[in-house]
């Protein structure tokens, strides 16, 4: 399941508004989409959140993001800025990070670093000059509502939100940068958002994968029949489509299949952080013992369950 690290830094002394509208405004899209993707928000960063979170999820992230005060050698988070090589030893210690969002001023001046440092493909959103504060509300609003629907490419969603910024009437200046504003300064670019790293891989990232449909044809007609497509997935040890077909045709009323479901999601999380390694004898007896499970509960229902 993918999973979105959000990290905000907003100091007192330089305080930028539409930066806690942006924090604010991405937990409403993300809170909808808790059966599709996991998420962490952290919303006044200091270094040690920083370490903090990266550490305990760093085999769960998929998507790092930062808003708030940058420069193109650091993140301005709220005890002191993070240099980019600590950074990036950071980044590397993430195993399926794909996607790093730095939405502060000038932040382009990191990329080569980041992917010279990482040695792998992943994507890099950055900005080639200073921002306005209220742009980047807009653009980063507007990316991740394209983003977190369904087979929505990291293109796509980012071709979506450069179409807000032509719309975009900026009254009053607000730089996400560190330095103190100039009077008069003025973004140097209409759009200084760009994707950096392999352009290919790039292109084709999605966040969230609509789940194949099945076919009508497919589905059983009967409680017997039923009965007998989940044993078999559970004997070929295809416990996701045989949960997906329960949830299907009986519904998440039952207990006995959400407390089952429950035990299969922790087991994949427990896989997925590193807990228990898949393939082991541990998992595999877990994997057995939750079969047995979803064959157990099969065998006690009747034709007042079916749907």
């Amino acid at each position: 399941m993918p999973f979105i690290l959000l990290a905000f830094s907003n100091k007192q002394d330089n305080y930028l508004e539409y930066l806690k509208k942006e924090t604010s405004e991405l937990r409403k899209i993300l809170l909808g989409l808790q059966d599709k993707l996991e998420y962490e928000i952290i919303s006044n960063a200091t270094t040690d959140d920083l370490f903090d979170a990266m550490t305990a999820y760093h085999y769960q992230v998929t998507v790092f993001h930062y808003g708030g005060h940058a420069d193109s050698l650091y993140l301005e988070l709220e005890n002191r800025a993070q240099g980019i090589e600590q950074f990036i030893q950071l980044l590397k210690g993430m195993a399926n990070l794909q996607i790093i969002f730095l939405n502060g001023c000038s932040t382009q001046g990191m990329v080569s670093k980041i992917l010279e440092g990482i040695g792998r493909d992943v994507a890099v959103i950055a900005t080639s000059t200073k921002i306005d504060d209220q742009r980047a509300f807009n653009f980063s609003k507007a990316f991740y509502s394209s983003f977190t629907q369904e087979n929505q490419t990291l293109e796509g969603a980012f071709e979506m939100a450069k179409s807000v910024l032509e719309s975009t009437d900026i009254q009053e200046t607000t730089f996400r940068q560190s330095v103190p504003r100039r009077t008069g300064d003025t973004p140097a670019s209409p759009m200084p958002w760009g994707v950096y790293g392999n352009v290919d891989f790039a292109k084709k990232i999605q966040l969230i994968k609509a789940s194949a449909a099945v076919p009508i044809r497919l589905l059983p007609n009967s409680i017997d029949e039923f009965k007998a497509k989940i044993k078999k997935l559970v004997a070929l040890g295809e416990i996701d489509e045989a949960l997906d077909l329960a949830e299907l045709k009986i519904g998440l009323d039952n207990n006995i299949l959400v407390n089952i479901m429950g035990r299969w999601s922790r087991h994949k999380k427990s896989i997925q952080s590193g807990d228990i390694l898949a393939g082991t004898d541990s998992a595999r007896q877990e994997e057995n013992r939750i079969g047995n499970s979803i064959t157990g509960w099969l065998e006690g229902l009747d034709e007042d369950d079916w749907k």
